[in-house]
């Protein structure tokens, strides 16, 4: 409880104001590479529980790099308190140090978290932070490729026709025996996705490509960029790409 005398703080005092689930590794660190420091985002109710959460963690440990509340309210009026960890060895012993004193500023008896963009909900135990977190930079971009991999699989080849590889951001499409490679520049909701595009290309060579891409992947809104990039748009997600090497 050191840390909590060390605040000013005492058991219980951020009761009810801190959602039991949290999330790994779903958003960017400000304090270096995603491979190199893990980010835990906690959502509480109020400004000021959100500044107490923020200096309880960057005060308290030595094994945080950094916290920081969100100084502006989310759409449901809460807020987000960020706690960023180096991603070392022993990282999961560190993030579960943290959350045994928490559960007594909280009274919280379990906390869950959610990894990445994944809706699973995991009990934050020691098995599974072991399990579930990439404790090194070479551990976290494997992992992180593998859940992108399934992420763009699910995105191109809903029904299973085509087999999907993705290395670094060139991905391979192969369906009756012809293989596509595209890089992928972006990759993500729709109207963020646009947001990058100047203006599209509408010639008529420019419409022929789109509508053979519609033909080979399905039923996507294909669409041509002036830098000569392809927007696949389905269901409020997209993916920019292009040809790559062909």
């Amino acid at each position: 409880m050191t840390a909590l005398i060390k605040e000013g703080l005492k058991a219980g005092d951020l009761e009810g104001l801190v959602n039991k689930n949290f999330e790994i590794d779903r958003h960017k660190s400000k304090m270096g590479d995603d491979k190199d420091v893990c980010v835990l985002a906690f959502t509480v109710d109020g400004v000021e529980p959100a500044k107490d959460l923020e200096r309880f963690a960057e005060k308290g440990y030595k094994t945080i790099l950094d916290a920081d509340a969100t100084p502006g309210t989310l759409e449901d009026g809460k807020h987000k308190v960020f706690i960023e960890f180096q991603r070392v060895e022993s990282i999961d012993t560190a993030i579960f140090d943290f959350l045994e004193d928490l559960k007594k500023l909280c009274s919280v008896n379990d906390w869950t978290f959610t990894y990445h963009k994944k809706p699973v909900k995991f009990e934050a135990s020691k098995s599974n932070l072991s399990t579930v977190l990439p404790r090194t930079p070479e551990a976290y971009t494997q992992k992180v490729n593998q859940l992108r991999l399934g992420e763009i699989t699910s995105f191109f080849d809903k029904f299973e026709i085509m087999e999907t590889k993705l290395d670094s951001n060139i991905i391979t499409v192969s369906k009756n025996g012809k293989d596509m490679q595209f890089e992928l520049h972006t990759w993500g909701d729709t109207n963020a996705v646009l947001k990058e595009v100047k203006a599209f290309k509408i010639d008529s060579d420019s419409m022929s490509e789109c509508i053979y891409f519609t033909k080979y992947f399905g039923p996507f809104n294909i669409t041509k960029t002036n830098e000569d990039r392809f927007v696949f748009s389905k269901g409020g997600r997209s993916a920019m790409l292009s040809k790559y090497k062909w």
